[in-house]
This record gives structure tokens, C-alpha cells and sequence, in this order.
């Protein structure tokens, strides 16, 4: 299954500083996608299926958190919205290794 290394972008300002270039794993198998990072030394979770051409609707295990990410074929960038805890914001990641070339 393709595993790709990124870095991600949490677009969203309040009085906490942003989450700017994050390490963080995306994981796509077939019309599944799995994201995992690191926030305030938590280990979080997002999964999630596809809902259409690369368009995808997530969710973060434990949480009511809901997400998506949309991707162009070929794009090494995904992006996307969620809401969290009554808080809302943007996310981009950025593909750092080539395996969903074909996806």
C-alpha cells in the first residue's frame, strides 16, 4: 500500500500560534486514506474514505472532529477544511515522496 512522508499546514490563528510544516504520514489504499501527526505531543488520527475522484472525507478517532481533503490527480498537495471543538480552519499537505503518482 502507498505511504508518503509530508508536511502539513494547519491554517487557522486565534491567540495559539499556528501549526506551520508539521511532519505528518498519509496513507491511501484504495478509496481509504489515513493522516497522522503530532499535535501538542499527542499522537492524532484522521481517517477516512473517499467520496469521490480524489475527494475525501475524514474524521479523528476519539474526537468530534471532522475533516476534508481534495486532491487534483497527480497534485503532490492536499487541502482541505475541518471543525473541531466549535473551531474551524484549513489544512494543506505537501507531498514529499512520489508514490500516489498514478493515483
Amino acid at each position: 500500500m502507498p505511504r508518503a512522508k509530508g508536511l502539513m499546514d494547519h491554517v487557522f490563528y486565534d491567540q495559539e500560534p499556528s501549526h506551520e510544516r508539521e511532519d505528518c504520514e498519509v496513507v491511501i489504499n484504495g478509496n481509504k486514506i489515513t493522516v497522522s501527526h503530532k499535535e501538542g505531543g499527542e499522537h492524532v488520527t484522521y481517517k477516512g474514505i473517499e467520496v469521490g475522484p480524489g475527494h475525501y472525507e475524514l474524521i479523528e478517532e476519539g474526537c468530534d472532529t471532522k475533516a476534508t481533503l481534495h486532491r487534483s490527480p497527480k497534485s503532490h498537495i492536499l487541502e482541505g477544511f475541518w471543525i473541531a471543538e466549535g473551531y474551524k480552519g484549513f489544512w494543506r499537505i505537501e507531498l514529499l515522496d512520489d508514490v500516489f503518482e498514478t493515483q
